[in-house]
Parts: structure tokens; C-alpha cells; sequence
């Protein structure tokens, strides 16, 4: 069953659009909602870059429930224990509508 596998609380944060003092148009994430999801990794990879420093992208997937967050969208981002999961994309499980899900990266320097 799918509740017994959502067992990691993580919080959503949302683009919105805000004004500035100067009455300029910026853009700020701002916590949306926390979610119950399940969380696997899926693959990673490792660089290196100039100066000798490496760069980790982890893939992981992130399974919801299908009404958990209504308007998803890619400019999203979880939280998960201090550590940020940008959304690459998301797709409707079609064997199990209840569910989706969410394909993010997580990129540690």
C-alpha cells in the first residue's frame, strides 16, 4: 500500500513573485506545503573540474500521492534534511494513478 511507504516528511518551496523597494519584479521561494513522500536514488555521477574539485549529481525519485502538491511545476524545489532536491521532471505513474512521481537532483560540491 502506498501510505506505508511515504514515510520521509519533506517541505515543497514554490516560486512567487514578489516587488522589491524599487517597485522591480524579483522572484522568491517560499515554503508551500510539507508532504509525506518516498524517497529512492536512482543513479549518480562524479566530475572533477578545474582546481582539483569534484562535483557528486545524485538522481533521486520521489513518489507522492497524485493530490499531494495541485499545481506541481518544474521551478519547484524539496527540502530533505537540510539538503536541496531540485526537480528535473515528474510523471503520472500510470499503473497506480494514486501516485507520482519526481525525478530530482541533488548536487553536492
Amino acid at each position: 500500500m502506498l501510505l506505508e511507504k511515504l514515510d520521509k516528511k519533506v517541505e515543497v518551496y514554490e516560486k512567487q513573485e514578489v516587488r522589491n523597494d524599487l517597485g522591480q519584479i524579483e522572484y522568491k521561494y517560499y515554503l508551500l506545503k510539507k508532504v509525506w513522500a518516498n524517497i529512492m536514488p536512482t543513479s549518480t555521477k562524479v566530475s572533477s573540474y578545474i582546481a582539483e574539485t569534484d562535483v557528486a549529481e545524485y538522481t533521486f525519485k520521489f513518489i507522492l500521492r497524485e493530490n499531494s502538491i495541485k499545481n506541481l511545476t518544474r521551478d519547484m524545489y524539496f527540502i530533505y534534511k537540510n539538503q536541496r532536491y531540485n526537480i528535473e521532471y515528474f510523471v503520472p505513474n500510470f499503473k497506480n494513478r494514486d501516485r507520482v512521481e519526481i525525478i530530482c537532483k541533488l548536487v553536492v560540491r
